[in-house]
């Protein structure tokens, strides 16, 4: 593998301000368990026809997707990669819905059409003309970094030059009360939105790189943490402050031979099958922007607060042994 995998942009959609970075200074704080994706603005993007016709998620996807390529100043990208855990929840439930209460009779082929999985990333071909490769992972909450894989071994072998890499998740008020059953590990429930687009040569600004990805689906705690190496030194994890989440992430931190500054970023942008991708997000922009803001720091494991940062780690946790190690440096 030759060839290098360059972050030229993201952008997010989520229960922060839209389609900007304004949450590095003045993050929003939300009350609950549960909070909605704060929704962007469509016009200029989507026309008004097109927008009545979609879902929330679907005009977050082709607005975050409009917006990464935008700043990215790929116009086409040869692939389009996409992670969901659940999918156009929205319209999924609607439809069945809708089946309840009229049976087979006067069901709208729209909201049928527009609630698979993969609705997600053919919007935005379609939107875009795309006639590349189009593949969507729905893998729980290992769903993005699958995508990401994906992409990555793609770029790095010179099988494509660019790809526009998302995830996406909506989580309606209902979605909401049974995942507070299902997952009583969450602490935080929101939506996630996020778009990355990749490429195989650098463009204009600080180059950022995705230096690697892991996914093992068999690790101990011990097999992640000797997987870390010194050049490990800032961490971004899935904390949430929640024992039955956190648990495997202490396990890992305790078993290193050395301590590591800890970032999290769930307190802020929240839990779903999606979550993971804004680690991917944050970790990109804290890079590109030389910030490491006081609120993300969970654990001060020596790095100093003017001392240059280099490089990051995710590392996303999901299921009884199933992991995910992400590595993104500045060059």
């Amino acid at each position: 593998m030759a060839n290098r995998c360059y972050i030229r942009s993201v952008a997010q959609v989520s229960c922060q301000q839209p389609l900007c970075d304004d949450w590095l200074s003045a993050p929003l704080s939300h009350d609950g368990s549960y909070a909605g994706a704060v929704e962007p603005q469509t016009r200029g993007v989507i026309s008004p026809g097109d927008a009545r016709r979609m879902g929330k998620i679907l005009k977050r996807t082709v607005c975050t997707a409009y917006s990464a390529l935008t700043s990215s100043g790929i116009e086409m990208p040869d692939a389009i990669v996409t992670g969901t855990g659940m999918g156009c929840m929205e319209n999924s439930e609607k439809f069945l819905t809708d089946l309840v209460l009229n049976g087979e009779h006067c069901l709208k082929p729209t909201l049928f059409m527009q609630s698979t999985h993969n609705t997600i990333s053919s919007l935005v071909a379609i939107t875009l003309k795309c006639h590349g490769y189009n593949n969507t992972y729905s893998h729980g909450a290992l769903s993005f970094d699958s995508a990401l894989l994906d992409a990555w071994l793609q770029l790095r072998s010179g099988g494509i030059a660019s790809a526009l890499v998302g995830a996406h998740d909506e989580v309606t008020p209902s979605l909401a009360r049974i995942l507070e059953h299902t997952h009583p590990e969450y602490a935080f429930i929101s939506e996630t939105s996020m778009a990355a687009v990749l490429s195989a040569e650098a463009g204009e600004g600080p180059a950022v790189v995705v230096e690697d990805v892991r996914m093992a689906n068999n690790w101990t705690a011990e097999d992640v943490a000797a997987y870390l190496g010194d050049e490990d030194r800032v961490i971004i994890a899935g904390t949430n402050g929640n024992a039955l989440n956190d648990e495997p992430y202490a396990r890992v931190l305790d078993a290193l031979d050395a301590p590591r500054t800890v970032l999290r970023y769930k307190h802020v942008f929240g839990e779903n099958f999606s979550a993971p991708a804004m680690a991917f997000y944050v970790g990109a922009t804290l890079l590109t922007r030389q910030a490491m803001p006081a609120f993300l720091v969970e654990k001060d494991g020596g790095h100093g607060a003017g001392a240059p940062l280099e490089s990051v780690t995710l590392l996303n946790h999901a299921g009884l042994a199933a992991w995910s190690v992400v590595r993104l440096r500045r060059l």
